[in-house]
């Protein structure tokens, strides 16, 4: 099944090489870009699993294949599972899944329909372990040289439906999207401003930048869960290299532009949600653009 010009494969020429071969796709990217109220929305969601994550993880997946490897592991909050075993069905991999007991009960349900799954309070050592053990490749995105590459497909998206894009706001877990849309902007010679979007319940980025919200003991971005980044630095630098910012918002705030969004009919999950309200955070505090795009990273699984 070749198909080496779909998806984000027919942008082959601008990423690191695959061979034809390997270059299989689910029809991820493409996905819509939609404009309410002045405000643009990437409509990630649209991906084959749901999330942005596919468009990483066909990539990894893929030079995993390329390089002979049969066996990978994962950690994950679900979206990343979730495509990664589709990913690696797709490719003839088998695939290890480790996922933490609060997981949201419908990824859990879709990964173990696809893929080997395990619950445990220390998701990401256990990968590794696994990895070790059974010599399997770890998919983790913030640590894998290939992590980024897929994410970069965005960038080239966004160039050719808005070339007078301006700022980008996303939600930040490890980093990894934001890294690799950050490529691929540079590598086209066109920089918006990035802001990178957390939650009051966790904000090890954001609290570095905005100090004004206040810190809350439940999570509605389940999706938002990396504690530790080991691209921090990079991340921080991008920030200030694009002039933007990292916004912390609060369940209030994600709460009411998610009913926004519904208006919208875009049934999106959380982290979307999120991005809105630091839009709107971000103009009170003086960042006005003329074509902000919002990264709509996932479904709800509500």
């Amino acid at each position: 099944m070749k198909q080496e010009n779909q998806g984000i494969w027919k942008y082959w020429k601008l990423l690191p090489f695959v061979s034809e071969k390997y270059r299989l796709s689910q029809g991820e990217g493409s996905t819509g870009l939609k404009r309410y109220d002045g405000i643009y929305f990437k409509c990630e969601f649209e991906n084959p699993t749901g999330s942005v994550k596919d468009r990483g993880i066909c990539f990894q997946v893929a030079k995993l294949s390329e390089n002979g490897q049969k066996k990978a592991v994962i950690s994950s909050s679900g979206n990343a599972a979730i495509s990664a075993a589709s990913y690696c069905n797709l490719q003839g991999i088998t695939l290890k899944v480790y996922v933490s007991p609060k997981i949201n009960p419908h990824k859990l349900a879709k990964i173990a329909s696809l893929s080997l799954v395990s619950k445990t309070n220390k998701p990401l050592s256990q990968a590794f372990r696994y990895s070790l053990q059974y010599k399997a490749a770890n998919l983790r995105q913030s640590t894998d040289p290939h992590g980024w590459v897929g994410y970069s497909t965005i960038s080239f998206e966004l160039k050719e439906e808005l070339p007078l894009i301006d700022a980008l706001f996303l939600p930040v877990s490890s980093g990894t999207t934001l890294l690799g849309i950050f490529n691929g902007f540079a590598e086209l010679n066109n920089l918006p401003a990035i802001h990178a979007v957390q939650s009051a319940f966790l904000n090890p980025l954001s609290s570095q930048f905005d100090k004004k919200f206040i810190p809350e003991k439940n999570n509605l971005c389940d999706a938002i869960v990396a504690k530790y980044l080991p691209l921090e630095k990079k991340i921080i630098d991008i920030i200030k290299k694009t002039k933007g910012f990292s916004w912390t918002v609060e369940n209030s705030q994600i709460r009411k532009k998610g009913e926004q969004l519904k208006k919208y009919n875009l049934n999106v999950s959380n982290e979307g949600a999120a991005c809105l309200a630091a839009v709107y955070k971000a103009a009170a505090c003086g960042y006005v653009y003329k074509n902000p795009v919002c990264l709509l990273t996932g479904m709800s699984y509500s």
